[in-house]
């Protein structure tokens, strides 16, 4: 039972609270458009700092939905992805303005209340 229902959260997680790395330029682009800051979580499925980040960025994108996109790529699927932002450890965050220019970057897991107040200095 327990199996099952950790099962069904996680299925829940992947489809519901951020993006997969499938069209990566097209979110980018829209979250430009509509002006929002984007927290992208370079990492990889199995690493165990970077499933740990999982529930954070699902409270993340529930708390500063509208103001924030956060946007989960798996760099074992897309190396370009993890060549184009320079990831050589992972998990890395990499947090871009409005403007779509980065601002900040973590390496490591990284607290939800570590990431709010990076947030708040950026004015959300």
């Amino acid at each position: 039972m327990r199996i099952k229902f950790t099962s069904i959260v996680v299925l829940l997680l992947l489809s519901s609270t951020y993006s997969h790395a499938g069209d990566i330029d097209g979110a980018l682009n829209k979250a430009k458009e509509e002006g929002k800051i984007v927290m992208l979580e370079l990492g990889s499925i199995g690493c165990i700092p970077c499933e740990q980040m999982k529930p954070v960025m699902a409270k993340l994108s529930d708390i500063y939905k509208g103001k924030l996109d956060v946007i989960f790529i798996d760099v074992k699927k897309d190396h370009d992805m993890a060549r184009r932002f320079g990831v050589y450890m992972i998990p890395v965050q990499v947090f871009l303005n409005k403007d779509g220019k980065e601002f900040h970057r973590h390496v490591g897991y990284y607290p939800y209340n570590e990431i709010a107040s990076v947030l708040r200095k950026a004015g959300i």
